[in-house]
């Protein structure tokens, strides 16, 4: 029989089958029956959610991948072979997926409510993680605040992973105190191959040892500031004899601005350019090569490359938004004090202070205290107490 990887693909059945796997698992393993805690939208590019519920089988929290979000309320079939049943959303951009127009958004935002307040009525219970102010690429942005405070009021738990986050959404997006809860966002210790020394990562970009080296990674979309930082990169090379090099890694969109973005940052002589997405074996070969990873976003509440750079003992250039001034030190962070492509070059300047062993060990401090068996564990044990999923800690 050939081997076959499930619970990524939408198969027929999807996702009743891959439940009844997982309370199978459980029931057999512990003698008594799990939670299922689905959760969807899936992220396949990003080991986020496979980090943050690494520790939910150890607490009687059978986890399934809902490939189809909106496919949820299929799970109820499965209330006789479980306590329950317990759904984690995260991204929303899927709801209005398809929509044309506003009218077309507000239906489907009627449909996905009408849905989880019959999946809530039935017994589910609902818990959902605000990872952004508003999806990235909201084409109908009322809609898109309706439908996230029609969540938010109606969600049995809401994780936020900063404390700040109520009072930085307030103006767009009423949280309830008493349903929210903290949890932070994990680091990507052991998520990534991490084994190469700088040396060896260097020369296979063709790095010289007396180069300061920046790295971006992630999608090149106009809100992730890529192009004000190429702006101030030619500043920086223009007032500093240092040797210097940018990586950019990360998957373009295909509206002009970002082709032109592209086209520039692959002509420039002390840019490479990596403009696809990132195989997870390669993550270490950028990164270990890098003197300093940079957060140029000119909007966003989380970033999760504020975890990732830590992760390989990077310091980090940062702008300030969202949480970012909460959650990271000035030990290893030197944040961007404008707006503007002389402010960011400033900050990369300055951030030569960072070019240390003791600010190395800063961020991997950072990243051990964020590790994801600790958040994981966490997040798991507040969900069991809060949902009230009668157990007094881990199975």
């Amino acid at each position: 029989m050939e081997l076959q990887f499930k619970g990524v693909l939408r198969d027929e059945g999807s996702p009743v089958h891959e439940a009844i796997s997982a309370a199978r698992f459980f029931t057999v393993r512990d003698n008594d029956e799990p939670w299922i805690y689905a959760y969807g939208p899936v992220v396949r590019g990003n080991p986020y959610q496979s980090l943050v519920y690494r520790a939910f089988g150890d607490h009687g929290l059978a986890v399934v991948p809902v490939t189809d979000p909106g496919a949820f309320p299929s799970l109820l079939k499965l209330r006789g072979q479980s306590r329950g049943i317990v759904y984690h959303l995260h991204w929303l951009s899927f709801v209005h997926q398809g929509a044309t127009t506003p009218r077309k958004a507000a239906e489907r935002t009627n449909r996905f409510m009408s849905d989880l307040r019959a999946f809530r009525a039935a017994g589910g219970k609902v818990v959902w993680t605000v990872h952004n102010m508003v999806s990235h690429d909201a084409r109908f942005l009322d809609e898109e605040l309706r439908l996230q405070q029609a969540i938010a009021s109606e969600a049995d738990l809401i994780h936020v992973m900063s404390e700040g986050t109520p009072a930085l959404v307030h103006d767009v997006l009423r949280l309830p105190a008493d349903k929210v809860v903290n949890v932070p966002h994990p680091s990507y210790l052991g998520a990534y191959e991490d084994y190469l020394p700088a040396d060896q990562a260097r020369l296979m970009l063709g790095i010289e040892p007396d180069e300061t080296v920046y790295a971006v990674l992630g999608a090149i979309k106009s809100y992730k500031g890529v192009e004000r930082l190429l702006e101030a990169f030619d500043l920086v090379l223009e007032r500093s004899s240092t040797p210097r090099r940018l990586i950019v890694a990360g998957h373009a969109d295909k509206d002009p601005a970002s082709q032109e973005l592209r086209r520039r940052l692959r002509m420039h002589p002390y840019v490479l350019l990596h403009d696809r997405r990132v195989p997870g074996d390669h993550v270490q070969r950028l990164l270990r090569a890098s003197d300093l990873f940079v957060l140029p976003h000119e909007r966003a509440l989380n970033s999760g490359g504020a975890l990732l750079g830590p992760s390989f003992d990077l310091p980090v250039v940062a702008s300030r938004v969202g949480v970012l001034p909460e959650v990271l030190s000035p030990e290893f962070t030197e944040f961007f004090q404008g707006d503007g492509p002389e402010d960011v070059a400033d900050a990369l300047l300055r951030a030569d202070r960072l070019v240390t062993p003791e600010a190395r060990r800063a961020a991997r401090s950072f990243a051990e205290h964020h590790h994801s068996r600790t958040v994981s564990r966490r997040l798991a044990d507040v969900v069991r107490e809060r949902l009230n999923l009668d157990t007094d800690g881990p199975l």
